[in-house]
């Protein structure tokens, strides 16, 4: 292969890479949240004492984390108070989260330091 092909080769192997993480559905986004809230240990709620609602929005999906409350998870049952939103960026799937301080998006890369 000639040195110009190689290149080619190179550059098109690594535009296509590019939009490998691209993110299309809601459900995409879900996955790829519900993975990240597992891996850093976002929330130490058991899986059925949450919910999750994705809003899909022009750039990114929204990902809200809510509380569940039922007999077996406890608190009042017509509510479901706000834990924290993940954003799922569509175009490469870049996380982000309001998990650290309850405002600022930050870049979901660690568990969360919890308060004793």
């Amino acid at each position: 292969m000639k040195p110009s092909h190689r290149l080619f080769a190179l550059l098109l192997l690594a535009s296509s890479s590019i939009f490998a993480g691209e993110i299309r559905t809601k459900d995409e986004a879900i996955k790829l949240a519900t993975g990240a809230i597992h891996k850093y240990r976002l929330t130490t709620l058991k899986d059925e004492c949450g919910l999750i609602d994705a809003i899909e929005k022009p750039l990114y999906f929204e990902i809200l984390v809510r509380e569940r409350h039922t007999q077996d998870c406890g608190g009042t049952p017509e509510t479901g108070p706000r834990l924290f939103s993940v954003r799922v960026r569509k175009h490469d799937g870049r996380l982000t989260s309001d998990v650290y301080d309850g405002t600022n998006y930050k870049p979901l890369d660690h568990a969360p330091v919890r308060s004793k």
